[in-house]
């Protein structure tokens, strides 16, 4: 529990900095609208959604990969399983690099999976945050976590990864998700086609109809610009967040929301619906 609470005000503290010192929050206070929906919808988060991630971890390791003999059962009870195979046998640091990148990769597609038709429901709570900040990047509803989760980790645990290395490269991709969420205008440059900005992925969550569906990459814009869905105009910034559905900004709202008529399913396998109070012209 200490690492954890650890963590928590060691984020808490950095990207208070960082968007209170360098970004858009200079002469605002620290509280916002829906901010407390944010913090305990990230503290459910980690009650439920962890729980159940480590029972289907042990569920897909006990049953497929322990019978099997892929994963020695001596080598998990002593504390000493340390992979298997190829990528097993490399050091932990080019693990790391490894699981990081192929993880970039997973959650690309993981990502677009979820703003397909099927089940946008239950990531449209991520994107129903209105006012865009780090904060807001842990609203998620415990479906989509779960989910998500599940599908980044069995393939680092089917190809032989350390699970050192696999932990390390998870909570590294979710710093820099966190940070792509805050509130600062930065593009980093010339390197703005080169590694995911705040800006690249606020875009992600505009209502501009331009911006629909575009900017999956959690870290390397390259996913999208291979795959179509690349978006990242020059001279114009990223407003008018949230989604084109009624939702009610409370954590049991919020977990609610994917099972109501009103919650629409669209993505790429259908159109969202205009928005008749905001403007779609370049300048707006």
């Amino acid at each position: 529990m200490a690492p954890y609470l650890f963590s928590v005000a060691f984020l808490v503290t950095l990207f208070w900095m960082v968007e209170h010192l360098f970004g858009n929050k200079q002469e605002r206070p620290w509280w916002r609208p829906q901010v407390w929906t944010d913090v305990f919808s990230g503290v459910a988060n980690a009650l439920l959604s962890n729980p159940l991630n480590l029972v289907i971890i042990s569920i897909l390791g006990f049953l497929v990969l322990v019978p099997t003999g892929i994963i020695p059962l001596a080598e998990l009870q002593a504390g000493k399983y340390r992979g298997f195979g190829p990528i097993g046998q490399l050091p932990r640091w080019p693990q790391f690099a490894l699981a990081f990148l192929l993880g970039d990769f997973l959650l690309y597609w993981i990502h677009r999976w979820f703003h397909g038709k099927r089940l946008w429901r239950f990531h449209a709570v991520h994107h129903s945050s209105e006012q865009l900040d780090w904060l807001s990047g842990v609203r998620a509803h415990p479906v989509n976590d779960v989910v998500a989760n599940a599908l980044l980790v069995f393939p680092f645990i089917l190809l032989g990864f350390d699970p050192v290395a696999a932990a390390v490269a998870g909570p590294a991709l979710g710093v820099f998700a966190l940070l792509g969420h805050a509130d600062v205008d930065w593009d980093w440059g010339p390197f703005r086609h080169v590694i995911a900005s705040p800006v690249y992925h606020r875009w992600h969550h505009s209502k501009d109809p331009a911006a629909i569906d575009k900017n999956f990459a959690s870290f390397l814009p390259l996913w999208d610009i291979l795959f179509g869905t690349h978006y990242m105009p020059k001279g114009r910034k990223p407003q008018d967040f949230g989604i084109h559905e009624p939702v009610e900004h409370t954590v049991l709202g919020l977990l609610k929301h994917p099972f109501k008529p009103t919650s629409v399913g669209f993505g790429e396998t259908s159109t969202r619906p205009p928005d008749p109070d905001k403007s779609t012209s370049p300048g707006s």
